[in-house]
Formats: structure tokens, sequence, C-alpha cells
């Protein structure tokens, strides 16, 4: 390589794929919570080339070889061993200053790149990653948001308080709220926005622990800590799974998402048990709020029925791309049965186009595994028992449970809804199916 195409690269790990330990930040501090038992190890982290862009806002992709995975959020700095070209998507392989070359078709794997892509050089990969950085400084110079998580104001402003960052960065009042709310929620939001999606508004309802037996009994009033979001794709309702308990701990997240571009009608919810109500064609779906945050209630519903009026006035509209999801082979090999659901998805394929597929595995309690298949115009859920299915234009909303306890994975129709629970450790996989059937059904 030249001089001008020679200088490390510094990458920020977003998948650590193997076995591990995974950190999170407190104030300065890394501090290690958790054992991470990982899938396949292939000897590559995934993750991303800081300070580029892709041409479409986003950083380069990137497999850094290992000798043992890190964690997210870990920084590397590497030098390019080669890359993988497909559909005009670089993926940058890397190594450690002093490491072998990778092995290209174990990159390719961890890549999760086709078969039919194209190696380019050290060299070559190391040009291109030159032109990334170069419209990475254009568009910063523009003042837009560029790298990682565009809706998440943590960083953007770095070494700066709060109250300056949000006058020289631009990020909205509740993107920069965000880092207030528990990690439970943070990592709900994390699993189901894009990148370069922004958060609008959003309303927070606090958990009540002190309601007294009536309304724990008769009244059955919902206790648990809640976050209406809505950002510019999509409504999301966030709710802890668990009832508070001074002796429980963070057992994840209950998540709706109902795209912007389905809803027809908003309302305002009367009396005590405040909220709001959007109607969408497969149906009306209603999020309770305090009454005494009405105001900022009041807000949420105009920001809303801008989305409604928009989708009424204008000709014009977003088109998503919807990008294909396969069942995650690493969390089912350790069901056994990764070959297994490769076969059911070839053949669901050879009938019918398959936009994407999520995978339940066999296991002691269940009659079989289960096969949920995201199609153009419909959602089936192909079980032991039956094979059902909900039309895209009847669903109302997308449902989904990311929790250590269980996962669960729900598709609201009109007349009837689809029900799956599978097992924790397949979470992510299920919250990649939601990302694509939400950008699905807002194409509708």
């Amino acid at each position: 390589m030249t001089a001008a195409t020679d200088a490390p690269l510094l990458l920020e790990v977003e998948d650590a794929a193997g076995p591990g330990v995974d950190f999170e930040r407190v104030g300065h501090e890394l501090v290690g919570r958790r054992v991470r038992r990982g899938g396949l190890w292939l000897g590559f982290d995934r993750g991303a080339v800081l300070e580029t862009d892709d041409g479409a806002g986003t950083r380069l992709a990137a497999v850094v070889a290992l000798p043992a995975s890190t964690h997210a959020g870990c920084r590397l700095e590497a030098e390019p061993a080669g890359g993988w070209l497909a559909d005009g998507r670089l993926v940058v392989v890397a190594r450690l200053a002093g490491a072998p070359s990778p092995l290209p078709a174990l990159a390719r794997l961890a890549a999760g790149v086709p078969e039919d892509a194209a190696w380019l050089d050290a060299a070559a990969v190391g040009r291109e990653v030159q032109h990334a950085r170069q419209r990475f400084r254009e568009r910063r110079a523009h003042a837009r948001i560029l790298g990682g998580r565009a809706w998440h104001g943590a960083g953007h402003g770095a070494g700066a308080s709060v109250e300056a960052s949000r006058f020289t960065t631009p990020h909205s009042a509740a993107e920069y709220r965000l880092d207030g709310l528990p990690q439970r929620f943070l990592r709900g939001l994390a699993g189901l926005l894009d990148d370069d999606e922004r958060l609008l508004y959003a309303i927070e309802r606090p958990e009540d622990r002190d309601a007294g037996i009536v309304a724990r009994t008769f009244r059955r009033e919902d206790r648990r800590a809640a976050l209406l979001a809505l950002t510019d794709r999509q409504l999301l309702w966030v709710v802890d799974h668990a009832d508070p308990d001074r002796f429980l701990g963070d057992w994840g997240v209950d998540v709706e998402v109902v795209p912007v571009e389905r809803i027809t009608a908003v309302d305002v919810l009367p009396g005590p048990g405040s909220g709001i109500a959007v109607a969408t064609d497969g149906g009306r779906r209603a999020y309770r709020l305090p009454a005494e945050l009405g105001a900022e209630i009041a807000v949420l519903a105009r920001l809303i029925r801008r989305f409604v009026a928009a989708a009424d006035e204008s000709p014009l509209r977003r088109l998503y791309g919807v990008p294909a999801v396969e069942p995650e082979e690493g969390p089912l090999d350790a069901f056994g049965q990764a070959a297994e659901a490769r076969a059911a998805v070839a053949a669901e394929r050879r009938a019918v186009p398959v936009l994407g597929a999520f995978y339940d595995p066999r296991r002691p309690g269940v009659r079989g595994p289960s096969l949920v298949v995201l199609r153009e115009d419909a959602v089936a859920l192909r079980s032991a028992a039956a094979v059902r299915s909900v039309r895209l234009d009847d669903v109302a909303a997308l449902g989904i449970t990311l929790s250590a306890l269980v996962g669960r994975l729900v598709v609201r129709g009109r007349t009837e809804s689809l029900d799956l629970r599978f097992p924790a450790p397949l979470s992510t996989g299920a919250a990649a199916w939601v990302r694509s059937a939400r950008r699905a059904l807002a194409n509708r």
C-alpha cells in the first residue's frame, strides 16, 4: 500500500461473536457484567471502521481476526488484510499488528457475504477506506450525524456537558435524554432501531411500586415502567417484562412496534387512564400513560398526526430496502438444529419468495420446531400443529419480548394473531426479523 492508504484502521466491535465477558460503561469505567457463551467461534468479531462513510451515511462494515473474542464497544487498532465486495457493499477484513493473515474463506463466513462476493486485496481495501474517510469528512462538515447510531446522543459531544452539546450537535432533546433510561430500555431500542433512524419524542412512564391491593387485584392496573417513543420510522411501546418488585433484577422488556406509514389516525385517550391510541388498516392499538403527563401526551399526538397528514397529502413515500434475514446458526448450534433450520428455510423458498425467516428449535416441552416466514404479502407461522398466516395488510403491530427469561414474537392482525415463544438466546435473530418485517409493513 502507499503512504496514503497504509494508515491503521480504528475499529469498533459491534458483535462479539465468541465466548467472553460482556462489559457495560459505568461513568468512565468498563465493568464486566455477565459471561457471554457465544455461538460458533470462527476467530472473528464483527464491527465497523470508525470515521468512515460507505456512501449511505453508515460506517464501513468490518470483521477482525482475533485470538479471543472481545466485547461490544471495544475499539481496536488494526490493519486491512483484504475485504469482500458483494452488491456494492464492502466488508473490510482486518487483523491486529503482527498477526498472520486470516483465511479469506473463514472471513467470508464471519462477514455473512454470499459465495459470489469478490475478494479485494489489502491495497484495494486501503484505497476504499481512504475514499470512505473523505466522504465522512464531507458529510460531517454539513452537520450530518455519522458513525454508529444516529439516534443515540452519547459520544457525539464527547468531553462536553449535555447542556453544551445540545447547541453544537444535531440531536433532539429526546435523544439526549436516552442515557437517563434503564439499560433494558436502551437494549430494546438498540435491537429494533436502524442506525440512521432518529428519535423525535419519548414519554417515560414510571413504575408503580406503591399500588394498593385494590389496584393490584381488582383493577389489575399495569404497574410496570414503560416508554412510548416516536422515531421518524416507527412508534415503539417498550414495557418492563416483569412487574416491579424490590427483589427483581433486569428481566428485559416487551416491545410493540407500529410503522408510522401504517398509522391512519391518532387520538388522546380521556380519563384517569390517559394515553394515546393509534389506528391502522389492521386495527387499533392503545397505550396507557399517567394523566399527569397530559401535556407531553398532547405533544406526541400532534407529532404523530404530522405523519398521517404527510401520507394523505404528499405523493412521495419512503420505500425501505428489506434485508434478507436468515436464522442465526450460532445459537441454533447449541440445540443441534442449525442444519434443520437451513433445510426448512430452503424448502420454504422453493414454494414462495421469502424476505425473512426465524426458526424456533425443537426442545423439551415443545411438540416440534416452528418457522416464522416473512413473505411479500403475508407472515406465516409453520409449526407442528398447523400452518397459520396473517396478511401484511391486516397487521396492526409487531411485538417482541427481549428478556433473559423467555423470548416471544407476536404478529397482531385484525382478526387473528400469531404468537410464538422461543428460547431467549435467539432474541438477536428475532429482533432482526422484526426490523425487516417493520420495513415490509411500511412499504405496503
